[in-house]
């Protein structure tokens, strides 16, 4: 995981070719004026979910992993918590390979949160349980961006 001020982007740059591609959109236009739904950035190789969703308790959710592709999440309204695995890891429900995703558990794990600013980029196979509740503040709209960014090593074969 890196996580970090999103004004700080560019000290990442040359880490992924999707992450560069990235940094450079994202030295052009403002995320938070993309409306709800998918926006291609760069074809099928980074691109940006935005979503509505509200935060949830960690009791009851799952940690998410990924295969393909890395995730660089921001909140645009309102700030959530995250979590990262740690350890040895269950898995609940098989990977789906169609939409990259897999559900596991884990004992233990570290707390973090998108809050003023800030980002994580998960990267291929890091457990990571997002949209919780940040602190204090109970279940709350916020608005985020997910974007998706292809690994290296799949760049080839996807367009």
């Amino acid at each position: 995981m890196i996580y970090g001020a999103l004004c700080d982007i560019e000290r990442y740059r040359g880490l992924y070719r999707g992450l560069d591609a990235l940094i450079d959109w994202l030295a052009e236009y403002d995320p938070a004026q993309l409306d709800c739904g998918s926006h291609e950035i760069l074809g099928k190789r980074v691109y940006a979910n935005v979503m509505a969703p509200t935060t949830r308790l960690e009791e009851g959710a799952h940690y998410e992993t990924h295969r393909r592709y890395h995730d660089l999440q921001i909140d645009v309204e309102g700030r959530e918590a995250f979590k990262v695995a740690l350890g040895e890891q269950t898995g609940v429900e098989p990977f789906n390979e169609a939409d990259d995703f897999e559900l596991v558990d884990t004992g233990d794990g570290i707390l973090g949160d998108l809050d003023e600013g800030k980002f994580a980029l998960f990267v291929v196979g890091e457990p990571h349980m997002p949209t919780l509740q940040f602190p204090g503040d109970g279940a709350r709209a916020i608005k985020k961006i997910c974007f998706k960014i292809v690994d290296d090593a799949y760049w080839d074969e996807t367009e």
